[in-house]
C-alpha cells in the first residue's frame, strides 16, 4: 500500500513543478518533501520525478498522479455516502481550461458549480488543442479540449463548436486591404497570434486561400491584449463571435471575410470514476456549454471523431 503522505507530496511537487514550492504548500521542510519523493521511488523501484527547473514527472510519476488523484474521488464518494451532510470541508475541483471558454461561457458554469457545497476551483488555461494532457497526466480531473484522446476510464462529452471571424478595425482594413482582403493583402498585412502554438489564424488563411499564407505576425500571450492589439488597429486575427460580436455592432470592428469563419470543435474529458460533486460539476460544465455553443456541424472541416486521438486538427488558440 503506497502511503498517502508520499502520495500527496508527488502531487504537490508536479503541480507546482519545484521541491521548495511543494514544501510551502504542504508547510513541510524541503527535505522533508524530498524524503518522501524518494521514499515513494523506492517503493515503486522507478524514477517519479525529473530533478529539472521546472521540475516535471516522468510517465511512471504521472501514472502513479492519476492512481492519487482517483484514490481521492473514492474517498471523496465513500465520505458523500457515510455523512452527506456532515462535511463541511471545501473540495477543490481541478480544471484545464481554454481561454476563450474561460472568458466567455465558462463564467456562468462557475457561477452554478460554486453554488454547489463548499467547492474551490483550481484552474489551468492553456491551449485547447493540448489541455487533455493535463487530465492524463492526472493533474486536473476534467479539460475542455479540442483534441479528444481515447484511453481507458475516459468519458468524453462533445459540446459543440466556436466559432470564429477573422477581424480588424474599420482603419486597418482601409489600410492595408481598401480593395478586399485578398491573397497579396494578407501576406502583407500584421496579423496576432495567441502563441507560438496558435494556429487558428493560419489555418484561417489557409482555408480562405488554399495555401499557406505568411503575413507579419505580433505574438501576444493574453487574450486582453490579443484583442487589444486588434482594437488599437495594429494587427488582425480570430475572435470568437461571442467576444467580437459587441464590437462588431459598434463599428469598431469590420468582418474582412464576410460569410467565411472558422470553427472548433470542443470536448469535456473527464475521469469515468467520479464523486457524486464530481459529477455534478461535469453535468454543468456540459448543459453550459450547449446552451452557448454552436451544435456540432457534421460536415465541417474541423470536425473531430470523439473518442480518437486527432492529429490532424490545428493547434488553435487557448
Amino acid at each position: 500500500m503506497l502511503d498517502s503522505k508520499h502520495l500527496q507530496a508527488l502531487a504537490a511537487v508536479i503541480t507546482e513543478q519545484s521541491f521548495e514550492k511543494a514544501a510551502r504548500a504542504l508547510f513541510l521542510t524541503q527535505s522533508a518533501v524530498s524524503q518522501r519523493i524518494r521514499q515513494l521511488e523506492e517503493q515503486v523501484g522507478q524514477m517519479l520525478v525529473v530533478r529539472s527547473a521546472p521540475v516535471r514527472a516522468t510517465p511512471a510519476g504521472m501514472a502513479v498522479l492519476r492512481h492519487f488523484r482517483q484514490l481521492a474521488v473514492l474517498e471523496e464518494s465513500l465520505f458523500e455516502e457515510l455523512a452527506p451532510q456532515a462535511s463541511e470541508d471545501f473540495v477543490t475541483a481541478t480544471l484545464a481550461v481554454n481561454a476563450d471558454s474561460l472568458d466567455t461561457w465558462f463564467l456562468l458554469a462557475v457561477r452554478d458549480i460554486l453554488a454547489e457545497k463548499n467547492v474551490l476551483l483550481d484552474l489551468v488555461a492553456d491551449d485547447q488543442s493540448v489541455t487533455h494532457a493535463y487530465l492524463r497526466s492526472g493533474e486536473v480531473q476534467g479539460a475542455i479540449t479540442s483534441t479528444p484522446a481515447s484511453y481507458q476510464g475516459l468519458a468524453t462529452h462533445d459540446l459543440g463548436d466556436m466559432e470564429y471571424l477573422c477581424v480588424a478595425t474599420p482603419q486597418f482594413a482601409a489600410r492595408h486591404c481598401p480593395d478586399g482582403f485578398g491573397r497579396n493583402e494578407a501576406n502583407r498585412a500584421p496579423m496576432v497570434v495567441f502563441s507560438h502554438k496558435d494556429a487558428l489564424q493560419h489555418e484561417f488563411l489557409r482555408q480562405r486561400f488554399g495555401e499557406d499564407v505568411r503575413p507579419p505576425v505580433h505574438v501576444m500571450p493574453s487574450n486582453i491584449s490579443f484583442q487589444g492589439l486588434i482594437l488599437a488597429g495594429a494587427a488582425f486575427g480570430m475572435v470568437s463571435r461571442n467576444l467580437a460580436a459587441p464590437f462588431l455592432e459598434k463599428g469598431d470592428l469590420v468582418d474582412l471575410a464576410p460569410g467565411e469563419t472558422l470553427r472548433v470543435p470542443h470536448f469535456y474529458q473527464c475521469w469515468t470514476l467520479q464523486s457524486s460533486l464530481s459529477a455534478r460539476i461535469s453535468e454543468i460544465i456540459v448543459r453550459t456549454a450547449r446552451a452557448h455553443l454552436i451544435p456540432r456541424d457534421p460536415g465541417s472541416s474541423t470536425l473531430a471523431s470523439a473518442g480518437r486521438e486527432t492529429s490532424a486538427l490545428p493547434r488553435f488558440r487557448g
